[in-house]
């Protein structure tokens, strides 16, 4: 299993030293420095030394300081904010024929990490749920909103009762009121504050729900208050994020669910479109 950056943490939280802790500490607070500092500043920046640096990507699993690294600005991509993305998009083109090329490329970049983060155990764990789920509620708000709007809607198309949560934050509460042991809750979470999503994550869980955390946020906290957690990645840093790997894990997810549900949910989609088509035919006549 290709464990990303939060899953390391959250594994040597307890083994990590202080001086190690400082490190990481100062990563996260500061990543759109911090992932591309050399080694060198990096020691000086977070005021450690360089055996300290060494010795915390090697107890991370990291062979050397470029692949930690490497592995810091793939996990951090996600905070960095749409100004922040237009700005560094718009010194690495020169006409929209660059720009269109380049946003080609961070997509399929994009994608390649959705790739190489996406376990195939993962999906169809969470695929299974879903199908064995009483009520299966979608929270997302922000960056999140369109893929878990579109499974909203698929969903039950697969005879699923799926709802869309989070449109109204106000009453995210109400809406959430009737979850019980059973039940799914899958969040997208990006722009959310991280402390209602943990809340929330909390609140459902001890009602017996699975809980589902899809993101791109760096938070390990998040990670285990989730059943199953899935890093699913916004864009990249040096251009503008998307929706790209959001909304495919979202089409991931549904075939998964479709090729899970077997020749009984298939039965049901065809007699959904014959339904539909024999409508169209009424309505046109």
């Amino acid at each position: 299993m290709n464990r990303h950056w939060a899953e390391r943490l959250s594994e040597h939280r307890e083994t990590l030293t202080r001086r190690e802790q400082d490190l990481i500490d100062f990563i996260a607070a500061h990543p759109h420095e911090a992932v591309f500092l050399t080694q060198a500043e990096l020691c000086s920046r977070a005021g450690v030394s360089k055996p300290v640096v060494i010795s915390c990507f090697r107890r991370l699993g990291y062979g050397d300081y470029q692949d930690f690294l490497r592995a810091a600005q793939g996990f951090y991509a996600g905070p960095i904010d749409s100004a922040q993305a237009s700005a560094a998009a718009f010194q690495t083109v020169g006409t929209v024929s660059d720009l269109v090329a380049q946003a080609l490329r961070v997509e399929a970049a994009t994608l390649e990490t959705l790739e190489k983060h996406l376990e195939p155990s993962q999906v169809e764990a969470v695929a299974r749920a879903c199908l064995a789920a009483g009520v299966i509620y979608l929270y997302a708000e922000g960056t999140g909103f369109s893929p878990a709007q579109y499974l909203a809607q698929r969903l039950r198309r697969c005879g699923l009762r799926a709802l869309l949560v989070g449109g109204d934050r106000p009453h995210v509460l109400d809406d959430l009121a009737p979850v019980r042991r059973g039940d799914l809750f899958l969040t997208f979470c990006y722009t959310q504050d991280a402390v209602l999503v943990a809340g929330l994550l909390k609140l459902v869980g001890d009602r017996g729900a699975v809980t589902v955390l899809v993101t791109g946020t760096p938070d390990p906290d998040l990670y285990r208050r989730a059943d199953h957690h899935l890093f699913v990645p916004r864009g990249q840093w040096n251009f503008k994020n998307s929706l790209a790997a959001p909304m495919a894990f979202a089409q991931i997810l549904l075939l998964a669910v479709e090729f899970v549900g077997g020749p009984d949910l298939h039965r049901r989609l065809e007699e959904l479109e014959t339904i539909r088509k024999g409508f169209g035919k009424r309505n046109n006549g």
